[in-house]
């Protein structure tokens, strides 16, 4: 797909005293486009620096033309050296990415940010969340049961924290037009639903924008985590609200309607709301009750008048 994506990102620490979460969203020298996040974990002067190192070699493999997947490999190696420094010992992150290329893209991830695919019919996640709380859902507890868990916030998977990592990769999928590819960590989705996340998108009026606002509801929301929020858009999502859908169907379906036929019979189905209808017993001006009692006024005092003279 010739046409370039509109590319937004936002971060911000929220409540928590220092910034663990890396992002980016760039057009790489050979044309194709990377969207991704990660959310580090292990501690100020770690967890900062295991998402950075992440993404910086992210992004070094994919210039060198690595696959996705490998790149994700090596990534998780370099963490993992990192790691070996005592002060910076148990750090790992998580990675999400989404790479677009010639009218398709691919995403991967290891950990529970996600990836998320935003049409006009919706949002559907991509990713699967490699966390305590997926898998003891996939094992048939339910998510509330999960969520009393004191393991709830473990993650299954990371990169960095051990020496091999298994990468998940979904695709490659075709470019929809008028399609959105929203890369994010925790502190979003864990505060806003599905259905939130749609509707702010839908009312910010561009990528920027819904950037902007995610991040912002989601911290006023009561998240407690870094919150960090990529986006590459193509197209433009339709952002019309339902409300005025509904309202220009309704106009063009009166405008297009037939005239009115005063000497058509009155069919009741149709008729107009009786708050709009003059009521026949109104004593409003120029109702019949009204002409009645001026008519009888009339004819007395002409009686009057002719039995005085």
């Amino acid at each position: 797909m010739a046409e370039e994506p509109r590319l937004a990102f936002e971060s911000i620490a929220g409540r928590r005293p220092y910034q663990e979460d890396s992002v980016l969203a760039r057009t790489l020298p050979d044309g194709r486009v990377l969207v991704a996040v990660a959310d580090g974990m292990g501690g100020h002067a770690a967890g900062e620096v295991a998402s950075a190192l992440a993404l910086e070699t992210l992004v070094a493999e994919l210039e060198s033309g690595t696959h996705i997947d490998v790149a994700f490999v090596r990534a998780n190696g370099a963490v993992h050296d990192e790691a070996r420094d005592p002060n910076k010992k148990g750090m790992g992150t998580t990675m999400v990415a989404a790479l677009i290329d010639d009218g398709e893209y691919f995403v991967a991830n290891v950990g529970d940010s996600r990836g998320y695919l935003l049409t006009e019919d919706g949002i559907r996640q991509i990713t699967h969340d490699h966390s305590y709380v997926a898998e003891a859902v996939k094992r048939g507890q339910s998510a509330e049961e999960a969520m009393r868990s004191p393991f709830r916030d473990a993650l299954t998977r990371s990169i960095g924290t051990e020496p091999e990592v298994e990468v998940d990769v979904f695709g490659p999928f075709p470019v929809q037009a008028d399609s959105a590819l929203l890369i994010c960590s925790d502190g979003l989705y864990k505060t806003l639903s599905d259905d939130d996340l749609m509707r702010i998108f839908h009312d910010a009026g561009s990528a920027r924008g819904a950037a902007q606002t995610l991040v912002t509801e989601a911290l006023d929301s009561g998240s407690d985590d870094n919150i960090t929020v990529a986006i590459a858009e193509y197209g433009e999502v339709r952002r019309a609200p339902a409300e005025e859908q509904v309202t220009m169907t309704m106009e063009l379906e009166s405008e297009e309607s037939d005239p009115v036929d005063d000497d058509a019979p009155s069919d009741p189905s149709h008729a107009p709301p009786e708050a709009l209808v003059p009521s026949v017993a109104s004593d409003g001006p120029g109702s019949p009750t009204i002409f009645l009692v001026v008519t009888a006024v009339v004819i007395v005092g002409a009686l009057l008048a002719f039995f005085a003279s």
